[in-house]
C-alpha cells in the first residue's frame, strides 16, 4: 500500500486540476478527471492481481475490495465521456453494493475490537466507517432514487466532519499499553477508506459549494449546456422519469442522431 502512496497523491493533485481547469471552462478539465478516473482502476486493479500472492484465503475481502474499486473507477470515466452500454447501472449497483457490505462489515468488526479497549475510540472509529458507507450508499441509490441522494450525502458529509473535529480534538488514547491517535489508528487500517473518503470529501465539498454558487459548475462542451441542466435534475430527484427514461437520456439520443445525420459526408 505505502508503494502506491506518491501515486495516489499524484493523481490527487491531476484531480484538483483538472476541476479547476473544467471550472474555467476549459474542455481538457473534463478529459483530465476522466484520466485520472482510468488511472485509479489500473492502479486498483494491479493491485488486485498483486493480492493473489497471498495464499491465505483470509484475503478474500480486500480482493472484492480491490476489484470493486476498479470497476467503479472505471466506470466513472466512461460516465464522464458519456458513455452507456447495457446493465451498466446493475454493475455499477452490485459492485456499491458490494463495497458497502465489505466497509459496513469492518465498522462493526473494529467497532467492537476496541470497544472494551477504548469505548470512545471506539465511537470515533464506528463514525468514521459510518461516514463512508454513508457515501457508497448515495451513490448506490443515485441511479435510482436520485431524490434520496441528497439527505444521505448531506449525512454522510457531516459524520465525516464529525470524525474530523474529533480527530483534531482528541488527545491520545491508549490501547494495547501505547498511546494512538485517531489518526493514526485510521492509518494504520490496510484498506481504502483514507483514499475514499478523501475522494468524497473533495466532491462533496465541491457539490456543496457549487449549490451555493461560490463555486462555478464544471464545463464541457461535448453537449450543450442544456443537457447537463437536465441530468442536474434528475440526479437531484427534482424530475420523476416517464417509462423508465429522463428527459436527458432523450436528448442525448436525439442530440446524437442530429450529429450522425449533419457529419460532413453523410447524405
Amino acid at each position: 500500500m505505502k508503494s502506491y502512496n506518491t501515486i495516489f497523491y499524484l493523481l490527487f493533485v491531476l484531480l484538483i486540476m483538472g476541476a479547476f481547469a473544467s471550472m474555467a471552462q476549459n474542455n481538457y478539465g473534463m478529459k483530465i478527471l476522466a484520466g485520472v478516473a482510468v488511472a485509479f482502476g489500473i492502479v486498483f486493479l494491479i493491485r488486485f492481481l498483486e493480492s493473489f500472492k497471498e495464499k491465505s484465503n483470509k484475503y478474500f475481502r480486500t480482493k472484492a475490495e480491490l476489484l470493486c474499486l476498479s470497476i467503479l473507477s472505471f466506470l466513472f470515466s466512461f460516465r464522464i465521456f458519456h458513455f452507456y452500454f447495457p446493465f451498466f447501472e446493475i454493475i455499477f449497483t452490485v459492485a456499491g453494493l458490494i463495497l458497502a457490505y465489505i466497509y459496513g462489515s469492518r465498522m462493526i468488526q473494529r467497532a467492537r475490537d476496541l470497544q472494551f479497549k477504548n469505548a470512545t475510540l471506539a465511537i470515533i472509529i464506528f463514525i468514521y466507517y459510518l461516514s463512508l458507507l454513508m457515501f457508497i450508499i448515495t451513490l448506490v441509490i443515485l441511479p435510482f432514487l436520485p431524490q434520496y441522494t441528497n439527505y444521505t450525502g448531506a449525512l454522510a458529509f457531516v459524520f465525516l466532519i464529525g470524525f474530523i473535529m474529533a480527530g483534531m480534538l482528541s488527545h491520545q488514547y491508549l490501547i494495547d499499553g501505547s498511546e494512538v491517535s485517531v489518526y493514526k489508528q485510521v492509518l494504520g487500517y490496510k484498506d481504502n477508506s483514507v483514499i475514499l473518503l478523501s475522494l468524497f470529501f473533495v466532491i462533496s465539498l465541491y457539490s456543496g459549494l457549487t449549490r451555493i454558487n461560490m463555486l462555478p459548475s464544471m464545463y464541457s462542451d461535448d453537449f450543450p449546456q442544456a443537457y447537463f441542466k437536465l441530468v442536474d435534475e434528475a440526479e437531484s430527484g427534482k424530475e420523476k422519469p416517464v417509462n423508465g427514461k429522463y428527459r436527458h437520456q432523450e436528448f442525448k439520443n436525439r442530440y446524437d442522431a442530429f450529429l450522425q445525420k449533419n457529419r460532413p459526408g453523410t447524405p
